[in-house]
């Protein structure tokens, strides 16, 4: 094609030189050719450009220059004409070639440069650092048009495949000749034909080297300065990855140790106080009971039993907390009456509200959760616990529950002291508690730790609302509709309107 376009050009110069010089006498009758040499030269490249100055001394001797119709020239002044034209063509030519070669280097460098920022700006963007690996596979895929492979280091210390994009397997050969390269830390391994056929890469940041990059189909040649560049990318977006796991580990060492410390400080406190209420009640039926009144006798006794249902009650939080953090919580989801929940927690709850007003207004027709009956009563409990130790005597406990859009929202409201906002955020945490003051009611602060999980486990939610201290607290919870329910089917119990308090 080259070829023919100059050929053409050609005709048409020499179809204008033609025109030209039966009009008029014209001596130098290549200049008419040189733009053709120039224009091959710049669109083509060099040899089209000496294919366009032969065929220009060619048709100017055979067609302008007598004798017409052969190539023999006989003026002196017409052979400095095509010895002048062939210098400059001889010039001219290779420039230009030169110039269409540095253009098209330019545009490519451009190009690649281009995709260096794309590429950067993409893996700068990845908000999840478990997606990087993915992320760079699809970039280097998308520039290169390889299949692409992303291997980092496993718990053995094999490199293993992170990410994989393009559609191509990588074999247990493969991983052969990856594990040989790791071990000898060269900066390429080419396929060797019988084995691998990805072109590996190693990654490194700095001298530490952070994976390795896998290109399928090592025939597609790759620039090495566009490879360095866009090995640097990878390894700086594999250090973030490995900089933000390091992060996370000792964020998560730091709320280890945190909680660790809370328990042992929680567990030195609670389990302290009411052993040493037991033994001091216990030695003193033991070295002097016969001197106490039977009034006094059933004093101690009781000081015991309620010591040790206060410890037995901790134990158990503890218990509950352990299973939570393990794992080991296996709800029964299933659908559940609200009304027969709500009403085995009062019953539990009955001695600690009795110095309170308790009030229920369950709304009438009240349709089935989906829950762990078990699990949501038990967080019940610990809530209206909650709400009785910070409520002041006589006021109104009320616990309600309506039917919304997509679920079942249920809410027990004290008038106790209330909450700012950021304790209403932290009220969830382990061993928090909103208050320290003395005189005020002491807890563990895990009441509503185990509430809020057993409440999530239980496909629900659970928030606090408070308009300030001395403002009361409210304690929202969203549960799901079961799915009979959902659908618009029957509801058994829906005939129930209430509680009673």
């Amino acid at each position: 094609m080259p070829y023919l376009l100059t050929s053409l050009a050609l005709i048409g110069a020499g179809l204008a030189a033609h025109v030209v010089t039966s009009l008029t006498a014209v001596v130098a009758i290549s200049l008419f050719f040189v733009p053709v040499v120039l224009f091959s030269a710049l669109a083509f490249g060099l040899f089209p450009a000496l294919y366009a100055v032969a065929c220009t001394m060619a048709i100017a001797a055979f067609f302008f220059y007598p004798p017409i119709f052969s190539l023999a020239v006989h003026s002196s002044v017409q052979m400095v004409d095509l010895a002048i034209f062939t210098g400059v063509a001889a010039v001219v030519g290779p420039l230009a070639d030169w110039a269409r070669r540095s253009a098209r280097k330019l545009k490519q460098r451009e190009t690649r440069l281009h995709q260096l920022y794309e590429v950067g700006r993409h893996l700068a963007a990845v908000a999840e650092t478990a997606q990087i690996p993915q992320a760079i596979a699809g970039q280097v895929m998308r520039v290169t048009g390889r299949p692409c492979a992303i291997l980092l280091t496993g718990s053995d210390g094999a490199p293993q495949v992170a990410a994989l994009a393009g559609g191509a397997s990588f074999v247990g050969t493969d991983l052969s000749v990856a594990a040989g390269l790791w071990s000898s830390r060269p900066a390429m391994a080419p396929p060797d034909g019988a084995g691998s056929a990805w072109q590996m890469h190693a990654i490194r940041h700095g001298e530490q080297p952070v994976g390795i990059l896998a290109l399928h189909e090592a025939s597609a040649v790759v620039e090495p300065v566009f490879m360095a560049a866009l090995l640097e990318l990878i390894a700086t977006a594999l250090e973030r990855m490995r900089l933000a796991e390091r992060s996370e580990i000792a964020r998560i060492d730091a709320k280890a140790d945190q909680l660790r410390d809370a328990i042992l400080s929680s567990i030195s406190h609670d389990l302290r106080t009411p052993l040493a209420a037991i033994l001091g009640s216990a030695s003193t039926l033991e070295g002097y009971g016969t001197l106490c009144s039977e009034a006094e006798r059933q004093e101690l006794a009781a000081a015991i039993r309620e010591e040790a249902e206060r410890l037995e009650h901790f134990l158990g939080r503890l218990f509950d907390l352990t299973r939570i953090r393990a794992g080991r919580l296996h709800p029964v989801l299933e659908p559940v009456d609200l009304v027969d929940v709500v009403e085995a927690a009062l019953r539990r709850c009955r001695p600690l509200l009795a110095g309170h007003e308790s009030q229920v207004e369950l709304a009438p027709s009240l349709p089935l959760v989906f829950s762990d009956a078990i699990l949501l009563q038990q967080a019940l409990v610990n809530i209206l616990e909650n709400a009785a130790k910070y409520a002041a005597p006589g006021t109104i406990i009320l616990v309600g529950a309506f039917h919304a859009a997509h679920h079942v929202e249920l809410f027990i409201r004290d008038n106790g002291r209330g909450m700012t906002a950021e304790q209403s955020r932290q009220v969830f945490d382990h061993f928090y508690r909103a208050t320290d003051r003395a005189g005020e009611p002491g807890g563990s602060g895990l009441g509503l730790t185990i509430s809020r999980a057993f409440i999530e486990a239980c496909g629900g939610s659970i928030v606090a609302e408070s308009a300030g201290l001395g403002q009361g607290t409210t304690m929202r919870i969203k549960l799901p509709l079961a799915e009979s329910t959902a659908d618009g089917g029957d509801e058994p119990g829906s005939g129930k309107h209430g509680v009673a308090a």
